[in-house]
């Protein structure tokens, strides 16, 4: 009897993907569907403060990205794969990303260059898709879509309840961001940047409609550390950081620090888009280095550069380290004393 095996016809049965290689219950889609049920109290908050127009902007920024990704990957003979959820994700995170007064072709348009050019194109760097993305796909594209269409970004409207907004009911009444305030080198609050408590719940406050209440954005963010879908560590890391270095910066004035924890897009990305799987780093150490590299970054690009925002930069700055990051500090193997060398390449099939 022959005991032999042929080692070609054995290796050609073998299947390899990408990482992380451990079985679990949970999917891609499962995952995805965390996040969607994360995002429901910031659109719970859009909808009480800019109204029922934020229903449109969702359902126009998410299902553009999905019919994107499904057109996309038709015409490319690859393998549908709108089914786990994530084009839906990188959509809604769009729509809570503009203001409630963005004209609708903008979020459209936003929505398409997301999912074909950064998802599945990936960037122009190789194959796209989950687990092999360089750049996070929403961020980049809000990125994007704030130089290209800056006018549609600088007046913000102040909350009109829910039968307000662009849409209907009353008139809306523009506001600047309360960045600007303690932005261009101030050290300290100005008396035209709204409470604490204000800019918390998002009170009377303007913005893009996902990002003004920190209350919502923090009971998403509970739900998905309580559902170990993320690591507690790169939010308060990323918000951590940033905060650290404006005291510093504010000579340790507790007011001006809060208020740029409590501004922008801190929260927000802190919490959804900071922690995406497949553009950020994997490695324990590395994420620790991502989260406090982001952090330092955005509260750098705040003071040096004169640059309000900055998250979406440093996010992507963050991004493209990654894969260097996790390869200086793969964990160490029990036993050894020095960190196994590895070529951390996304594109390889075989990769860690």
């Amino acid at each position: 009897m022959d005991n032999s095996i042929d080692m070609k016809k054995a290796q050609n049965k073998l299947q390899v993907g990408p990482s992380p290689h451990i079985r679990t219950r949970r999917t891609t889609k499962s995952i995805m569907i965390e996040m969607l049920i994360a995002l429901v109290p910031p659109m719970i908050a859009a909808v009480y403060f800019f109204g029922w127009g934020v229903f449109i902007q969702l359902v126009v920024a998410s299902g553009v990205a999905v019919l994107s990704e499904y057109v996309f990957q038709k015409m490319t003979h690859r393998k549908v794969t709108i089914s786990d959820c994530s084009a839906l994700v990188t959509g809604t995170l769009l729509g809570l990303s503009f203001p409630v007064t963005v004209p609708l072709w903008v979020v459209t348009v936003t929505s398409i260059f997301a999912i074909v050019v950064v998802k599945q194109w990936n960037a122009g760097l190789g194959n796209g898709g989950i687990g092999r993305n360089y750049l996070n796909p929403a961020v980049t594209a809000r990125v994007c879509a704030k130089i290209f269409f800056t006018p549609f970004f600088t007046d913000w409207i102040l909350p009109t309840g829910f039968l307000g907004g662009p849409y209907g009911g009353v008139d809306a009444v523009s506001s600047s961001t309360p960045l600007e305030f303690i932005g261009h080198g101030a050290q300290s609050v100005s008396n035209q940047v709204p409470a604490l408590r204000e800019l918390f719940l998002g009170a009377n406050l303007g913005g893009n409609i996902g990002e003004t209440s920190k209350l919502a954005i923090l009971v998403g963010m509970l739900y998905l550390i309580f559902r170990r879908i993320i690591s507690p560590k790169i939010p308060l890391l990323f918000i951590g950081s940033t905060v650290l270095v404006m005291c510093f910066w504010g000579s340790f004035d507790l007011e001006f620090m809060l208020t740029h924890a409590l501004t922008g897009t801190l929260f927000f990305g802190a919490t959804y888009m900071a922690t995406d799987y497949s553009s950020g780093a994997l490695t324990p150490g590395g994420k620790t280095v991502f989260a406090i590299g982001g952090g330092v970054l955005t509260a750098l690009l705040r003071i040096v550069f004169d640059y309000p925002g900055g998250l979406g930069i440093a996010i992507i700055i963050m991004n493209i380290c990654a894969p260097f990051i996790d390869q200086k500090l793969m964990p160490r193997i029990y036993g050894h004393k020095k960190r196994p060398e590895v070529k951390f390449d996304r594109q390889s099939p075989n990769q860690l």
